[in-house]
């Protein structure tokens, strides 16, 4: 069936068919975006809400600088409240509103005259309150309701969302035992002359030109008695806690700015309730009927995009540019006229009705997966296999000559201790250390070559060209180096004795390309510089030493520091090359180094005095394998650096 056939019959399909498909994909919608539409209010709020904010609100905060000045932590000093209460209200503002809970006596002195104070203030004073469904037991109640009595009171509640606790909604009161309790901001609002009850919805949340929640003019409760009292007059003033993880609520700017940012105190969220009821704002949302309708309409009009006799392409884009002006829609919505209408869910129902569109595509991703998989059966290195997903002539065999470093691992009698192992504890042992080598290959950016037993071989300069590929596999070879050492120490524990890894490095030309056939292929590198990079990893069990690099890798890398190991002449070599290990940097080795340098300079020109330098240096540094071997060859009669090996 063709492309045109096939729209054909969508087009000749039954409106009922339509209409089904449409509607259980809306269903669908509702249930995925159950919570997700409120994560997306939380979105629209947190960075989209743009409104004036009142500015005659303060908040004066205990902290812990306003508890370091107080005798005890809890209850607060009511001494100390009364007289900040008092200092405020002799400043004339609007209206005072406290949001801590007076539910327990302290010094009945000092309650006596804190409670003097709330009845004799001029400015309206409302105090917290809170039931026996906020956590308060009977004894509080019953203390909470005897000082109480005669105040202006308001509810500290705060509407959290029963899904993750998201402080959303405004809360302007509640009915408690047949009484209707105002919350603190409604109670406060009104007694500023401001009527609260017919707000409803989500609480706006202020935000600042950061992004971030608003934050008011705020005064640490500790340093009221210094601030002007033109600073207070004509304001409605918050006193409340702000103490680390006491009284702290997940807002929508949590879902932005994360836990830290986005969490506010209790007193906070109160000040952005009571600027919303004091300016008339209010976020303005669909009900439930006029949101099943948006949502079946954008599924309806996607569904009509699709089944049009347009190219897969086309119908796609088309589907696309309803979704994004929708989007932008509920955006300029919000932004203007502040109404937040669903965004989540009829978008994903216009996804689902037209889903049938990604059947191509379906195919289009299942060949490419099938081509990455089959590329992964060929290759180890991730690198490799970045390249075949760049370009599939990656694939195609053949080698190129370039100009790479070689890296050859083995680990030390292996062989013998596997002798002495289950096979078990064999294999779970080498997986573990495989493992870790080859994070430290693919963190360095080496291509890996392959894994032989215990060995891993891989390289630099290929796939990708790396001009400072020797000094990447140096620094390969001492992080492979320290892991070895601290591996092996942690193996010991256990009572493994295992051995160390020994590494050599070369730089050189060498053929790099796929090499095998049409079943199976490598992608690796021939010639003298892999065989030598090889011979110079078996090299230092003959040296004592960890890793042995040659001149080439040493001129690549000038920052690192080097020791000479003397001019070796490889068995089946006709000239011998210049090795070096390379060095730790830290000050001892430094010493060390520079000692070595000195008395192997004396060595390689032949002088008397080399003998008595290392015989000097085998003294000091008595556990340094290569210096026992200098100082050995000396004392048998040799002479020069010139070391031939008649091993491989």
């Amino acid at each position: 069936m063709t492309l045109k056939q096939t729209n054909s019959v969508w087009i000749a399909s039954s409106k009922w068919s339509v209409i089904l498909v449409v509607a259980l994909s809306c269903t669908i919608a509702f249930l995925i975006c159950l919570r997700l539409e409120t994560l997306t209010g939380d979105y629209f709020v947190a960075n989209l809400s743009q409104r004036d904010v009142p500015q005659d609100i303060v908040i004066v905060t205990i902290n812990e600088g306003t508890l370091a000045t107080l005798a005890y932590r809890s209850p607060i000093d009511r001494k100390f409240l009364a007289d900040i209460i008092k200092k405020i209200d002799n400043a004339n503002p609007r209206a005072i509103g406290i949001d801590l809970l007076i539910d327990q006596p302290s010094e009945p002195q000092k309650d006596s005259v804190f409670i003097q104070i709330l009845e004799t203030t001029k400015a309206p004073i409302t105090i917290g309150y809170a039931t026996g469904s906020d956590g308060l037991n009977k004894k509080q109640l019953a203390y909470q309701d005897s000082v109480l009595q005669n105040l202006q009171k308001g509810l500290v509640t705060l509407s959290r969302d029963d899904f993750d606790g998201t402080v959303r909604q405004l809360f302007i009161g509640r009915t408690v035992q047949s009484n209707w309790y105002s919350g603190l901001a409604a109670a406060l609002a009104e007694q500023a002359g401001h009527k609260a009850k017919a707000q409803k919805g989500r609480i706006t949340y202020y935000r600042n030109s950061e992004g971030g929640p608003f934050k008011f003019t705020n005064y640490p409760a500790h340093t009221v008695k210094f601030i002007p009292a033109k600073w207070f007059e004509g304001k409605i003033v918050l006193i409340g806690a702000t103490l680390p993880a006491t009284d702290q609520h997940t807002t929508p700017f949590t879902s932005v700015l994360g836990a830290k940012a986005g969490a506010l105190f209790g007193i906070t969220i109160h000040a952005h309730m009571l600027a919303q009821i004091i300016a008339g704002d209010q976020l303005w949302a669909p009900g439930a009927l006029l949101t099943i309708m948006i949502v079946l309409v954008l599924a309806l009009i996607a569904s009509a995009l699709v089944i049009t006799p347009y190219t897969p392409l086309l119908r796609l884009m088309l589907v696309i540019l309803l979704i994004v002006t929708f989007s932008l829609g509920a955006f300029v919505l919000f932004r203007v006229w502040h109404i937040l209408i669903p965004v989540a869910t009829p978008v994903v129902a216009a996804t689902i009705s037209s889903i049938f569109l990604a059947l191509g595509q379906w195919y289009q991703d299942r060949e490419q997966r099938q081509f990455i998989e089959n590329a992964f059966s060929k290759y180890v290195s991730p690198a490799i296999v970045q390249k075949i997903v760049a370009n599939r002539q990656a694939l195609v065999l053949g080698g190129e000559t370039r100009m790479v470093t070689f890296v050859f691992t083995d680990l030390k009698d292996f062989t013998t201790l596997c002798e002495g192992m289950k096979p078990e504890a064999v294999a779970l042992l080498l997986n573990d250390y495989l493992d870790q080598m080859c994070t430290l290959f693919v963190e360095a950016d080496a291509t890996i070559d392959k894994i032989i037993g215990d060995a891993v071989v891989g390289f630099f300069g290929a796939p990708e060209k790396q001009e400072d590929q020797a000094k990447r596999a140096i620094n390969l070879a001492l992080a492979i180096d320290q892991f070895s050492q601290d591996y092996c120490k942690i193996q010991q524990l256990k009572g493994i004795n295992l051995g160390i890894t020994r590494i050599g490095i070369h730089k050189g030309n060498a053929v790099i390309g796929n090499f095998g056939g049409s079943r199976f292929m490598d992608y690796t590198g021939i010639g003298d510089t892999v065989n030598t990079a090889a011979r110079l990893e078996a090299a230092n069990k003959h040296f004592g030493t960890r890793i042995c690099v040659s001149q080439e890798v040493k001129d690549g890398s000038p920052s690192s520091v080097f020791r000479p190991i003397g001019r070796i002449l490889l068995k089946g070599k006709s000239e011998a090359i210049e090795c070096f290990e390379p060095m730790q940097t830290d000050p001892e080795s430094k010493a060390m180094v520079t000692a070595y340098i000195q008395a192997f300079t004396s060595l390689s020109q032949e002088e008397d005095s080399a003998r008595a330098a290392f015989a000097h240096l085998s003294a000091k540094y008595p556990n340094d394998p290569l210096i026992a071997l200098h100082h050995q060859r000396l004392q048998q009669g040799d002479k020069g650096a010139t070391i031939e090996l008649t091993e491989k």
